[in-house]
């Protein structure tokens, strides 16, 4: 996909957020002032008002635009067509993780794995060297990586931290009834409802949709420092969960279950009980993650 693809792509799912705040029947600004808002040039914010043009959301004659219906989720583009080239590459890395069953002391050759997940080797040593800051993978000579597995006393650290982290960003999240991470937010529960209703072997999908989740959670406070440890804790997290195989199908439907209440209680503006869902949903991940160490 070209770099102008995904630069249309990213303005079209930026202009729907703008646009879900608005009521069918507005008269739309100028290509102009579409431009401003989404710090564009001219030339995309017009090919994003075609495309909304030919999608039905907007009727635009001449110098006239006009909201025609509130924006759904099929409108918009999935993340992995509008995410840069790094953000594509850690997505690959980070389902090749969950993908492949790697027990600990597992090796990793940088060639290798840069042909499986399609991107330059260059790329997958700097995704590497980020990963190893977490403690888990260490660099051996002639472009060699082994997977050492973690201990309980570093499972328990990280869940302390990432408690500490993600109830602050829920915080954050849930006290501003305009945040805009809530087209996100609508989103996944669109999605967590859809996979709820497909059968068991719809399961393997969710451990993805779980890191979706949780980052975009973190991503709510605005602070860079939560961001880059989403990321990496959702590596460490899912890569163990997916090796320990064990109670998958229930403990998934379980999470998923978990995950609407939270989903549900932020869309309902009641963050009370937006903080307690997610207090249990922390105590439950907590919980399955020490048992499958056992």
């Amino acid at each position: 996909m070209s770099r102008e693809n995904r630069t249309l792509k990213a303005a079209v799912n930026a202009a729907l957020d703008h646009l879900g705040t608005r009521t069918p029947g507005d008269a739309l600004g100028s290509e102009a002032d579409l431009a401003a808002r989404l710090s564009i040039s001219r030339t995309t914010a017009r090919g994003v008002l075609a495309h909304l043009a030919g999608a039905g959301v907007i009727a635009w004659e001449g110098r006239d635009k006009t909201l025609l219906r509130a924006p759904c989720p099929e409108d918009r583009f999935a993340p992995e067509e509008t995410a840069p080239a790094q953000e594509r590459a850690e997505a690959r890395f980070l389902e090749w993780i969950l993908r492949t069953d790697l027990a600990p002391g597992a090796r990793i050759n940088e060639t290798d794995l840069a042909r499986q997940i399609k991107v330059p080797t260059a790329t997958v040593r700097d995704l590497l060297l980020n990963f190893r800051t977490s403690g888990l993978i260490e660099k051996n000579p002639n472009k060699h990586w082994t997977f050492l597995g973690f201990t309980r006393d570093y499972a328990v650290e990280m869940c302390d931290m990432r408690e500490l982290i993600e109830r602050a960003a829920l915080a954050c999240l849930t006290a501003d009834p305009a945040h805009p991470s809530l087209p996100e937010i609508r989103e996944m529960e669109r999605l967590h409802i859809a996979l709820l209703a497909r059968d068991d072997s719809a399961m393997s999908e969710f451990p993805a949709l779980d890191a979706r989740f949780h980052r975009i959670v973190c991503e709510a406070a605005n602070n860079r420092f939560f961001d880059e440890f989403s990321h990496r804790i959702s590596i460490i997290v899912h890569y163990h969960y997916q090796w320990n195989k064990r109670d998958e199908i229930t403990r998934n439907r379980a999470a998923i279950r978990e995950h609407l209440s939270v989903i549900q209680a932020i869309l309902q503006g009641d963050s009370n009980a937006a903080r307690g869902f997610f207090d249990d949903h922390l105590t439950t991940a907590r919980k399955t993650l020490l048992a499958s160490m056992t």
